[in-house]
């Protein structure tokens, strides 16, 4: 198995629905992409998107009928 398919596996035992899953780490990885300065790859930036997600790092808010927006949890 590849990286990639491991953190997909410990993603879905947080995110159990695929479709949410994909929308909760493309819209992360746009935000990373959004704030990179340009030297981090696409497929860096999506690992990235992975691991915050599987590390439960962050939350997901839906924003109207076709937006979702991933937030950052806040330390407590």
């Amino acid at each position: 198995m590849s990286v990639r398919s491991d953190l997909l596996f410990a993603e879905q035992k947080k995110i159990p629905n695929p479709f949410l899953l994909c929308a909760l780490t493309s819209a992360r990885g746009r935000q990373l992409l959004l704030a990179s300065d340009g030297q981090a790859g696409l497929a860096e930036l999506v690992d990235s998107a992975l691991i915050e997600v599987a590390a439960g790092a962050l939350e997901f808010e839906h924003l109207g009928r076709k937006r979702l927006s991933a937030l950052p949890v806040e330390a407590a």
